[in-house]
């Protein structure tokens, strides 16, 4: 029996992988990641197929010798994006880690060294399998060698071929002469489309015999002048098209014996890659210590080891229960640890007789309660937020919060997607924590935490409490190590008991005005679904892009703008619309239609479900551990996201009110990122300007456009904002233009009027992005650090990007910091003064409170007397308060 060997089009793969992560990143709002797509590709392979014979080919960069048959060789391809361009190095190593080689030659395509190797690979008595998608390879096949397309699992062999075009493998690249190849600009015969090839070749062979026999094609008129007007253009395409399998090469084909890959290095690699499952499947685990873990199901348990606990230095403590959203969960069970691979779990919610023995479940938390309340006794926890809204609704706030391990691993690295436990433990443990499907299963099986078997559930929770401990000391160190202990003590971990209470203070939603809006919204999408149709001449699906396409670009004949991702239809992003909707009033309203339904299912509906039973208010979860600046975000549900500015924003707005009797009071920063910049830069005009309370958008139109401060209009004034912001992110000429509608060049005059007249921003951003190209990473005024590695990036637009982090993560961030600050503060103030009034939320600047009526005077100036003296800036700190009967007239 033969051995297979395994000839893989990294090329094609690459680009695919690419595009299939892409498309899915773009739904799914993730960064791209070819590597993933790539890796998954291969191990597919392995695990399918155990090759002991493979290699990977590559293009190489560059000409190769059908760029001097033909100039316009793939002309049409755009060069590759440097999102994938960047990752070819990781795709390398992980080939490399698997013991695969990798094949490229200057001046061939991947194409070129396959269909060698599949040649040599038969004369050495092997059976050739090429590993692509590419059409192109079917002219490759014969008895021996096949075509293996992983991604749709289908063998393509010679039968294959005559199946589906009707022709022999040998014929293809006839068949490609005469239809081209439009992906690598190949032009064959125009009009000739692959139906009518496969016959012309069924019947003449090769194209030399059609050229031979052209004559008996006079009377088909059209295909006969085609043929014959195109002749040196066919036989132009077919040898662009033809693979050379005589290409010069160096290694053996014995030579791609595959070895024994290092099962560790692979798993190491896919850990630095942040490839958590592959990881996981792929690691050795390290050897387990022994643990024991304890279940405490009587009442001199429990109080034996709160006893213990009340003596150690320092106690994991976490919570089971029956809801991933604390204001909906119900606490089933604690479990406790003070000592590396020994943990308690204490069942107290279990109101099944037939589960295990359990002590009062009153009792247990009398008994615990002085334990969590005591700010001498230190607790770490995992997400402790959640812990302390779960108690809280059971009586008990926890105290003496010492230690939170994803806050901790967020400010070690705020880059990384996600800082679950599992994942930490995974990065600095080795070890794969027991998942809930392991104990409770899985879909409509999947049992309530209160329904597992005691055995199951012990392991489970006390396990998340010996992690969190063993873990605990070592990002203590790190974090130690990296000068961050004053902004985890002094800011992270005060604010944690002020976002809980917020979460649970809620906020009041007007569910009948939300009602009311959604309707609105109804009727005004049907009414301008009228318009479409009316406009459009029939009725088609609006939420098509497919159909819409048509409609615009084929009946309309409006100007293509751009494909999609895939080239395989016209794009109607948002950006194509626009554009269009200057000549044609169809997209406009296409463009209010997508606004108006994106608001009425995002909030107008949506908000309505998550309205809590009981308290009529919604809880929206803060997240500290979400953005690489340090921003607070918001979620279940957002209400970051609302629009401002827009007319439906407000109405939005109009809808969260207070509870009778109160008022709704907004504190908002005003141009605090710009006042940040100020000190930071050391800049004398801008500080002049914030210390005199000038208005720096007119002061800054004034300077960039060089007129008298008296006649500057509020179209300049626009103009300047977005000049002044535009600099703070980074904003380049192109960007600066297109938000403005001006000329690339003017843009550009604008910035050097802007930098030549604040001198000390100038200055700041080049030292900046100096010193970051030095250390790879940037601070903000309280010590929040930034990785940003891709400083040191070949590829200069990914320099680009990481130069623009490095000026804005320090303004952004700082502002993030101040803003937490204001918020511990002003919860303390609240405290002190024994007030009625509460936080509620934070939106980027902005708090917002609910306070009683009589309350309203104290607690505005309150609120501007904290916030404006929360830290110490070479400009004063700005506060704008308002208040109404809802949160649009408040703000």
């Amino acid at each position: 029996m033969k051995d297979t060997i395994y000839l893989i089009d990294g090329s094609a793969y690459l680009h695919r992988a690419y595009h299939a992560i892409r498309g899915l990143a773009t739904s799914k709002g993730k960064p791209t990641n070819a590597t993933f797509g790539f890796t998954r590709i291969l191990l597919k392979l392995i695990k399918e197929k155990s090759p002991q014979y493979a290699a990977v080919f590559f293009d190489v960069k560059g000409p190769t010798f059908r760029h001097e048959l033909y100039e316009d060789y793939k002309a049409n391809r755009p060069p590759m994006p440097d999102d994938m361009a960047i990752q070819i190095p990781d795709i390398k190593r992980v080939i490399k880690a698997l013991g695969i080689p990798i094949i490229e030659k200057q001046g061939f395509e991947a194409d070129d060294l396959i269909g060698t190797y599949a040649r040599l690979g038969e004369d050495a008595g092997f059976q050739p399998v090429m590993v692509t998608g590419d059409k192109d390879f079917m002219q490759l096949i014969t008895e021996a060698s096949v075509v293996w397309d992983p991604m749709k699992d289908v063998i393509i062999d010679t039968k294959a071929v005559r199946d589906k075009h009707g022709i022999s493998p040998d014929q293809v690249v006839e068949l490609m002469g005469l239809c081209g190849d439009s992906s690598d600009n190949v032009p064959g015969v125009p009009g000739v489309g692959p139906k009518t090839a496969e016959k012309l070749l069924a019947e003449f062979s090769t194209m030399e015999s059609l050229y031979d026999n052209l004559e008996k094609l006079k009377s088909k008129k059209a295909l006969y002048a085609k043929l014959k007007d195109n002749r040196d253009q066919a036989f132009l395409s077919r040898e662009l098209v033809t693979i050379d399998t005589m290409v010069k090469v160096d290694k053996p084909v014995k030579e791609f014996n595959l070895p024994p890959f290092d099962k560790a290095a692979l798993a190491e690699l896919f850990r630095e890659l942040e490839f958590k499952r592959l990881y996981q499947e792929y690691a050795e685990s390290t050897p387990k210590p022994a643990k024991t873990y304890h279940a405490v199901t009587d009442t001199a348990g429990v109080k034996k080891l709160v006893k213990t606990l009340e003596q150690a230095e320092i106690f994991a403590v976490d919570t089971e229960t029956t809801s991933k959203h604390p204001m909906q969960a119900d606490l089933v069970g604690l479990s406790f640890s003070f000592k590396p691979h020994e943990a308690w779990y204490i069942p107290v919610g279990h109101d099944d007789p037939g589960i295990g023995g359990q002590p009062d479940r009153k009792e247990v938390l009398s008994l615990i309660k002085p334990l969590l309340e005591n700010p001498n006794v230190k607790k770490v926890g995992q997400n402790i937020k959640y812990d302390y809204i779960v108690l809280k609704k059971c009586g008990i706030a926890i105290e003496g919060i010492a230690f939170d391990t994803m806050i901790a691993s967020h400010l070690l690295n705020p880059g990384r997607r996600g800082h679950s436990l599992d994942r930490i433990a995974m990065d600095l443990l080795g070890h794969k924590t027991i998942s809930f499907t392991d104990v409770a299963g899985k879909g409509k099986n999947q049992k309530t935490f209160n329904r597992i078997d005691i055995d199951k559930a012990v392991d489970y929770a006390c396990e998340d409490a010996d992690i969190t401990l063993l873990i605990h000391d070592i990002l203590a160190e790190q974090i130690r190590k990296k000068g961050l202990e004053d902004l985890l003590h002094q800011v992270e971990l005060p604010l944690i008991p002020v976002l809980a209470r917020m979460e649970m203070n809620g906020i009041l939603v007007d569910k009948a005005k939300l009602s009311a809006l959604s309707k609105r919204f109804k009727d005004e999408m049907t009414g301008i679904e009228a318009e479409i149709y009316e406009m459009a001449g029939e009725n088609f699906n609006i939420n098509s892009s497919q159909q819409l396409g048509v409609i615009l670009f084929e009946k309309l004949a409006l100007p293509v703008q751009k494909k999609t991702k895939k080239k395989t239809g016209y794009s109607t992003d948002v950006e194509v619309l626009t554009k269009l909707a200057e000549d044609h009033p169809l997209p406009e309203k296409i463009l209010r239609y997508r606004s108006l339904g994106k608001l009425k299912s995002t909030y107008s509906d949506a908000l309505q479900e998550m309205i809590h039973p009981e308290t009529r208010r919604i809880h929206t979860s803060f997240n500290q551990s979400i953005t690489a600046t340090g921003r607070l975000s918001s979620s279940d549900p957002n209400l970051q996201n609302i629009p401002v500015r827009t007319d439906e924003g407000k109405m939005i707005r109009e809808t969260f009110v207070p509870e009778q009797g109160q008022l709704l009071i907004s504190a908002d920063y005003s141009q605090i990122e710009l006042r940040i910049l100020a000190h930071c830069a050391d800049d004398e005009i801008l500080i002049q300007a914030f210390k005199e309370g000038k208005d720096i958008h007119s002061r800054t139109a004034a300077e960039v456009f060089q007129v008298f401060p008296d006649f500057v209009t509020e179209d300049l004034r626009r103009q300047a904002k977005a000049i002044n912001f535009g600099i703070v992110y980074g904003m380049s000429a192109f960007g600066l233009a297109k938000q403005l509608g001006i000329s690339r060049k003017m843009a550009q005059t604008y910035i050097d009027h802007y930098f030549a007249r604040y001198r000390g921003v100038k200055r700041y951003i080049e030292g900046t992005i100096e010193k970051a190209g030095e250390s790879c990473e940037v601070t903000t005024l309280l010590g929040r650090i930034r990785s940003l590695p891709d400083m040191k990036s070949g590829r200069p637009m990914v320099r680009k990007l990481a130069e623009r982090a490095a000026v804005n993560t320090p303004i952004q961030g700082s502002a993030a910091d101040l803003i937490k600050l204001a918020m511990i503060k002003m919860d303390q103030a609240l405290e002190e003064k024994n007030m009625a009034s509460r936080m509620i939320l934070s939106v980027h600047d902005e708090i917002l409170f609910e306070t009683p009526e009589e309350e309203a005077d104290e607690l505005m100036a309150l609120a501007r007397e904290v916030m404006e003296g929360v830290f110490d800036l070479k400009v004063p700190l700005k506060v704008d308060i308002g208040l109404g009967k809802n949160w649009a007239e408040a703000h």
